[in-house]
């Protein structure tokens, strides 16, 4: 593995354990700390960002804690803060069966989803 890489799994896994612990905050001040600072940012390459979602998915694996789809996208969210680059965050909801209510968080940059929507048809309720 490349030393560039090696330092975004080092950054993924920094980020995954803060998103962990951000979450025990109340969910509104979550959201205005992982805010765009400006509408336009830098733009990153179609590399550069599947670069950043693989240090996420590795960095998901080597956690000894469990991560759901809110604090891989958190993790990802601030990953991309950190470098100026404007993002979505998408939360959305889906109902199994018509009884069981599913909720999912995505992240897109640059129409690239860095944490996938999934296959399923989630019904955007909120993005940031």
């Amino acid at each position: 593995m490349p030393f560039d890489e090696k330092i975004l799994l080092l950054e993924a896994v920094f980020f995954l354990f803060f998103s962990k612990i951000f979450l025990f905050l109340p969910f509104k001040f979550c959201v205005s700390k992982a805010k765009n600072k400006d509408e336009q940012g830098e733009v990153l390459t179609f590399i550069e960002l599947k670069k950043i979602r693989n240090s996420v998915y590795r960095a998901n694996k080597l956690a000894f804690w469990k991560n759901i789809c809110l604090v891989k996208s958190f993790a990802a969210r601030f990953m991309l803060l950190r470098r100026n680059v404007h993002s979505k965050m998408y939360l959305g909801l889906e109902f199994k069966n018509n009884k069981e209510l599913l909720a999912h968080a995505w992240l897109v940059s640059n129409d690239f989803q860095i944490t996938p929507k999934g296959k399923k048809k989630y019904k955007e309720i909120f993005n940031f």
